[in-house]
């Protein structure tokens, strides 16, 4: 009795040293990964102006800025283009980067908010495709080999370091969980669909043109599935199950998104970028990855080799779950190119890709499958699996030393730390059809009357709520220094009302005055807002009760029978 509690005791101490070694190896890992571009002489890498880096530096800047409003859920940010407001919320959700957020309240600057926001998305998606190949492999070597192959990708390091690219590295953490969902579903354990219903959750609130990525690989898994989805058609009713509470889950965030496109005519239903001109030609694609820069989107040096020893070998992949993946991943890296005829896809919903080169996301990871699967034994052995993870390693430090280097985009963390508040993303996909920053910035943050006449006095403006006084207004429309998006309501004289938006006037709030009084203008939390999050929330809670009763309600059948 005695040796076998030893044994459980030297067994539980030898899992808790392996832990602690991987989480350190993890850490080391993604502190190296960002060195030479945002530690390195105390500089950091990024185009400034109205790149995507200053984009997300601003919603993170303005959701810090919201807390500190007491505005904790907030569905527009105001740090955008000078108080202006900008809806990103509503459409490219927040919930994902309170962290960073919690780092400013800490007193973190915008720059070294960035390194410790990344050092955190690294270490957690070296963890959870570690942890979810694990699940499906129980093999160690394998298992790390896939993190570091998945996080380390050329394109993540592209996303990374390059684009800063703050949404898609999210969806770097919690695609392989959505990935272990896929598996389960069509060639596992099919009671596990929630592992799938948690990655798709998390990446829709992550980034907004993901979750389409993630639904092409279901369907042409399906179809590679076929065969078995006949036999067993309950692994459909698991899809379906995954799916359908995946929806409650994110109702919080397409309900509100689909209530202000009924209301307002936003520039993203009018995108001029073709599909076909966003696709990089296949030669540009292997110039680029054999050059193994992260400067282009592009799968890398290592990747590239992966694909074409996938296309030359495919025959001698023995599990159909690694052939499907793999063969898919190949075959989209080459449609994903011009080679594809992207030009008769314009006109249907793929078109919110905007750029085919980000199937490199859901690329990288099937490739890298591929490779910590092993189905050639390429890696024999302990140190062949530690070979692959040092070239990894060596590709990727290369790749970020170059960059660092690159004299054109180095700044000091004090240059980074000024922000560009009309920095809002080159389409500018949420702004009202018909408003220009250029002459929001020329025109000053001050009431205009548009019609009428009224005297303004005291006006003042607190995030996002105005007030001003007003006397002997006469019929008088006064537009505000603020987009009049759905859900502003103007209080006076104990009456509330929606304001309107102005379209001959780059769509500013517009209300309608008369007599003397304060005036008091607020976003107001409207009830598709109100109700689709705590809808939501209780999804949430009775999935969370349903999954611990099932997980309880298990144990307690198996105690009771013995």
């Amino acid at each position: 009795m005695q040796s076998s509690s030893k044994d459980h005791q030297n067994k539980y101490l030898k899992y808790t040293l392996w832990t602690v070694a991987t989480l350190i190896v993890f850490v080391i890992a993604s502190l190296a990964t960002v060195y030479f571009t945002e530690i390195y002489h105390g500089q950091f890498w990024s185009y400034l102006g109205t790149s995507d880096n200053r984009f997300h530096a601003m919603r993170i800047e303005g959701l810090y800025e919201s807390i500190k409003h007491h505005q904790y859920f907030p569905w527009i940010n105001m740090s955008f283009m000078g108080g202006f407001g900008y809806i990103v919320n509503t459409f490219y959700s927040d919930l994902m980067i309170y962290p960073a957020a919690i780092f400013r309240l800490m007193g973190f600057s915008i720059s070294k908010t960035f390194i410790a926001f990344y050092f955190l998305l690294n270490v957690l998606t070296f963890s959870t495709s570690f942890l979810s190949y694990l699940k499906v492999s129980k093999k160690y070597w394998n298992s790390l080999v896939f993190s570091f192959v998945y996080t380390l990708s050329t394109y993540r390091l592209h996303d990374l370091l390059f684009r800063h690219d703050v949404g898609e590295l999210i969806v770097f953490v919690f695609l392989p969980i959505a990935f272990l969902g896929i598996y389960e579903i069509f060639y596992g354990k099919r009671q596990n669909w929630w592992y799938l219903t948690i990655g798709m959750t998390a990446i829709i609130y992550s980034h907004a043109l993901s979750p389409i990525l993630v639904a092409i690989v279901i369907v042409l898994i399906a179809l590679c599935q076929y065969k078995e989805l006949k036999i067993h058609p309950k692994r459909i009713l698991s899809l379906v199950y995954a799916a359908i509470t995946s929806l409650l889950l994110s109702l919080a965030y397409f309900l509100p998104m689909l209530e202000q496109m009924k209301h307002t005519d936003f520039n993203l239903a009018h995108s001029a970028i073709s599909l076909s001109a966003g696709a990089l030609e296949l030669q540009d694609l292997i110039d680029a990855s054999l050059n193994n820069v992260v400067t282009q989107p592009v799968i890398g040096l290592l990747m590239m080799t992966l694909a074409v020893i996938i296309f030359a070998s495919y025959k001698k992949i023995d599990n159909p779950a690694v052939k499907h993946f793999s063969l898919l991943g190949a075959g989209l890296l080459v449609m994903s190119t011009r080679i594809f005829p992207w030009g008769i896809l314009d006109k249907t919903p793929l078109k919110a890709l905007q750029y085919p080169w980000r199937l490199d996301i859901v690329i990288s990871i099937m490739i890298a499958i591929f490779i910590a699967y092993d189905p050639l034994h390429i890696l024999k052995g302990r140190l062949g699996k530690m070979g692959m993870i040092l070239v990894v390693m060596l590709l990727t430090v290369s790749a970020s030393s170059r960059l660092g280097h690159t004299a054109d985009a180095i700044n000091t963390y004090a240059q980074y730390n000024k922000l560009e508040t009309y920095s809002i993303g080159a389409g500018q996909e949420y702004l009202p059809v018909g408003t220009s920053p250029a002459a929001l910035k020329e025109r000053g943050h001050k009431p205009e009357v548009r019609s009428g006449k009224v005297k303004i006095s005291d006006f003042k403006q607190d995030w996002s709520t105005l007030t001003l006084d007003y006397k002997n207004a006469k019929n008088a429309k006064v537009d505000l220094p603020i987009i009049g998006y759905y859900g502003y309501q103007a209080t006076t004289k104990g009456n509330t009302s929606a304001v309107t938006m102005d379209k001959n006037n780059q769509n500013l709030a517009q209300v309608n005055l008369n007599g003397s009084g304060k005036l008091t203008v607020s976003y107001v939390q409207t009830n598709v807002q109100k109700y689709s999050r705590i809808f939501s929330v209780l999804s949430l809670i009775v999935m969370i009760v349903w999954f611990v009763a099932d997980k309880f309600g298990f144990k307690f059948k198996k105690i009771s029978h013995k």
